[in-house]
């Protein structure tokens, strides 16, 4: 079986067939919405914050040895192809061109938008996370480095990290906040209680509903 084709599977078994896309948070029965934001968007303190409770997050769901399928999703405005040289890759230990599985997602927020798509199944101990999710951050700021995105302040790329062990997904969509969801409560629920100080207040009470019960 191919990683494209595990991938599949996984989402098909774990996540009814669950399609990628932003806000995660809205998409699942169990989730987690976080806040990132602390002060002034004009000021280097601001950005570190933000990567830091998003590493310190990630740092929680993920143990080293976690398998992990990443998830690196590109809209395709012209025909232009995802390079082996992008960013989120060089991010990989040793990573080998035979590891990556592209596929399609077509009309994920618009008829006509497509996205390429790229899969490389590994485990969490190779990613450079801190990296990935501190240009995840920066990605709508033109003038900070490093960005996912350098064509343009808009940033057409996301990034989801599925651990295939505990049946989570994480997803940082920008410097205001990331969304994590899982198959069942109890995995979430250690991430809920040691960062409920971070937890975005407008879903606060959605979120604290799931533990009540």
């Amino acid at each position: 079986m191919t990683t494209r084709e595990e991938y599949r599977h996984f989402l098909n078994d774990s996540f009814n067939g669950l399609r990628l896309r932003k806000p995660l948070f809205y998409s699942w029965d169990f989730g987690l919405s976080f806040d990132l934001q602390v002060g002034s968007t004009d000021t280097d303190e601001y950005f570190k914050e933000v990567s830091r409770r998003a590493s310190t997050i990630f740092e929680t769901a993920f143990a080293k040895l976690d398998k992990v399928f990443f998830v690196f999703m590109d809209y395709k405005y012209k025909r232009r192809k995802i390079r082996l040289g992008n960013f989120s890759f060089k991010q990989i230990d040793n990573l080998n061109s035979a590891e990556i599985s592209y596929t399609k997602e077509k009309g994920l927020y618009e008829p006509d938008g497509d996205f390429d798509v790229a899969i490389i199944k590994l485990t969490a101990d190779r990613m450079n996370y801190k990296n990935i999710l501190t240009a995840i951050g920066n990605s709508d700021f033109a003038t900070r480095q490093p960005r996912l995105d350098q064509n343009g302040v808009f940033t057409a790329k996301e990034v989801y990290f599925i651990n295939i062990d505990k049946k989570l997904i994480f997803h940082m969509y920008d410097d205001r906040g990331l969304d994590i969801i899982a198959t069942d409560k109890e995995t979430i629920r250690p991430i809920y209680k040691k960062h409920n100080d971070w937890i975005l207040d407008y879903d606060r009470e959605q979120i604290d509903k799931q533990f009540d019960k």
